[in-house]
């Protein structure tokens, strides 16, 4: 045998067995009639199973026109009963359900049942943000706000670390005098570890600093420790509270108040219509224990819109309240913010 032919061979040889292998793992959606689909299963979502061919990019299929899948991989699968399983599709059973093994047993249910599949999660996942926000009124009064916020979230396995940096400022505009003044002039920053102790349950610390002179708030420091929960925690929805204790310091104009306090987080995010918008409500309440008597509450609620896969829009109504503020300060701060922002990831 010569070396041309010799390699010819084991070329289509090697090319052969890479397309066997590729074939043995890929994942098949049996459709009604007996149509098949081959490719690479992403998730199911929204009753609808996503899944990516060789011939085409990734396409969804509504999840009523599927038989049964076959897969070699193991998902991370959630059905409508609530029940959470990291197990792979072994076709139907006898009687037509979709069989999914998991931990060394099967178990048969209709497809109808899939709440939620994603693939599982990888040890090392970030996410970033960054947003620019706007909102301009004219009439009796002109005002301007604006807002630049930038958060973060790195995993480590078991270890989650959330950071966020928000300043915030607005300015009113007498038209009859045509005098500006700041109004606002507010920058937060926070820092929160989460450790997963018992998935769904993890320990929690958090930092945080807060100032806005203009309220005659010098400085805010509050550092707290506590206990939370995951309620969901998948790509398409996340929605976690924690409850802590801890110290906080306020250094006002007029004195500087040292004050045991109760915390309160929660974080909610849910994507709607595919991956393009989402919905978002982060809350967080500080009450005091001792010292002086206040309690604060926060929230930030809105919608984002993925314009590309770098460039995102969103509207958020921010809402702060605290039942005893500074001599100089409202209770309630009610801000509407429009922004254009960045996603990394």
């Amino acid at each position: 045998m010569n070396d041309r032919n010799y390699i010819t061979r084991l070329v289509c040889l090697v090319t052969l067995n890479l397309g066997i292998s590729v074939f043995s793992h890929a994942d098949v959606l049996v459709l009604e009639h007996g149509d098949r689909i081959t490719g690479e299963i992403s998730r199911i979502w929204d009753a609808e199973v996503t899944i990516e061919p060789e011939y085409s990019d990734e396409f969804e299929v509504d999840l009523s026109a599927v038989v049964y899948i076959e897969t070699e991989r193991v998902f991370e699968i959630e059905l409508y009963d609530g029940r959470s399983l990291l197990a792979r599709f072994a076709g139907a059973d006898a009687d037509g359900y979709q069989l999914i093994e998991f931990g060394g047993q099967s178990i048969s249910v209709p497809l109808s049942t899939i709440f939620e599949l994603d693939e599982p999660e990888d040890p090392f996942e970030w996410e970033s943000n960054v947003a620019i926000s706007v909102d301009m009124n004219k009439g009796n009064t002109d005002t301007a706000n604006g807002q630049i916020r930038a958060d973060t979230m790195v995993r480590f396995n078991d270890h989650r670390h959330f950071g966020e940096v928000t300043f915030s400022r607005e300015e009113v505009t007498n038209p009859t005098t045509n005098i500006r003044s700041t109004t606002k002039e507010q920058d937060i920053f926070r820092y929160n570890y989460n450790f997963l102790f018992n998935d769904p349950w993890f320990f929690a610390s958090s930092f945080t600093f807060e100032r806005d002179p203009i309220s005659e708030l010098d400085s805010r420091v509050i550092i707290s420790a506590g206990i939370g929960r995951d309620v969901w925690n998948t790509p398409r929805r996340s929605l976690s509270v924690q409850l802590g204790a801890g110290y906080q310091q306020e250094e006002l104009s007029s004195n500087t108040t040292d004050n045991a306090v109760a915390t309160w987080t929660l974080r909610y995010r849910q994507d709607l219509f595919g991956d393009d918008v989402g919905v978002f409500h982060n809350q967080s309440i500080t009450h005091n224990i001792t010292g002086r008597t206040n309690t604060s509450y926060r929230t930030s609620t809105g919608l984002s819109y993925e314009i590309t896969d770098l460039l995102t829009s969103s509207i958020s109504l921010d809402f702060d309240y605290q039942t005893d503020p500074a001599e100089a300060a409202e209770n309630e701060d009610l801000t509407l913010l429009f922004g254009l922002g960045l996603e990394f990831d």
